[in-house]
């Protein structure tokens, strides 16, 4: 599993946001801590003590300073987009590529027995996340936890096979934290073939990294510790776009852009820019 992942855990774990955050994300996060071997037994440690959360704040700041709030600033707007897209534009399908260990989906299937959910990611997070929530009894009906590697198996065959997913849904697909470590090639076949999979309006909600003026993507804060460490764990930033290129490469990859999160709105700026978070929507194909 990513060490992204078990950072977004750790900043749903913070005990100064825990009032922030909603208390099932708080509670899922905590048992896939603890059900993550020695990193994630290490990160509950150093929350638990003001010493370790002092580290572990020195060590973010002087890499990166911010992301652990931005985490939070981009899931406050996804799940805004999202409730939006449930209740007001009729979407009856959430399809959640690379899932990590978020909550929202467990979430938004309890909340909307309406909606069918699927999450697809590698097979050793759906098994540590599939546990989690059984501890704390949240496995709906309506959520199915799909376990694949999308490097290997097309996404049309996956949901093919995907007995809960239908064709003829309005669908929503997620894809948060994905597009920045895909090729601009994999990501045109992977948004293509999910217009050829669902047959019903598409909206799909994701983020991507920014290119810098030297066209590198990655964070405006971004230095050569973060650099060095992303490339080690296997994380490393391999495509992003430009600010003003982003509604033409969405049109290239067949979707309209309709909202983009501002890093700099004035009463939510995001605490580490960056990573571009935007809603778009798949365009009408003709036969």
């Amino acid at each position: 599993m990513s060490n992204t992942s078990l950072l977004i855990c750790a900043s749903q774990c913070w005990p100064k946001r825990v009032k922030a955050v909603e208390g099932f994300s708080h509670q899922l996060a905590q048992q896939v801590l603890q059900r993550s071997g020695w990193r994630g037994r290490l990160l509950l440690a150093l929350l638990r003590w003001p010493s370790g959360r002092t580290l572990l704040r020195c060590l973010l700041h002087a890499s990166l300073p911010g992301i652990m709030a931005h985490y939070h600033w981009r899931k406050q707007h996804i799940a805004a987009w999202l409730q939006q897209q449930i209740t007001q534009n009729g979407i009856q399908q959430l399809v959640i590529i690379g899932a990590g260990f978020d909550g929202l989906g467990a979430q938004h299937s309890a909340a909307h027995p309406q909606l069918q959910v699927i999450e697809i990611d590698r097979p050793t997070t759906i098994k540590t996340k599939q546990a989690a929530l059984r501890q704390l009894n949240a496995l709906q009906p309506n959520l199915c936890l799909q376990a694949a590697n999308l490097a290997y198996c097309s996404i049309v065959d996956l949901l093919t096979e995907t007995a809960a997913f239908s064709a003829c849904r309005p669908t929503l697909v997620l894809a948060e934290g994905v597009l920045m470590y895909l090729p601009d090639t994999a990501i045109k076949t992977l948004l293509q073939q999910l217009q050829h999979s669902v047959q019903a309006p598409l909206t799909l909600v994701a983020s991507h990294m920014q290119l810098n003026p030297q066209g590198k993507p990655g964070f405006v804060k971004q230095g050569w510790l973060v650099d060095t460490a992303l490339t080690l764990s296997g994380e490393r930033f391999v495509s992003g776009v430009s600010l003003q290129a982003l509604p033409d490469w969405l049109m290239n990859m067949g979707f309209n852009l309709q909202q983009l999160a501002a890093a700099g709105q004035l009463d939510n700026p995001d605490p580490c820019p960056g990573e571009l978070l935007f809603y778009a929507t798949a365009k009408p194909t003709h036969s």
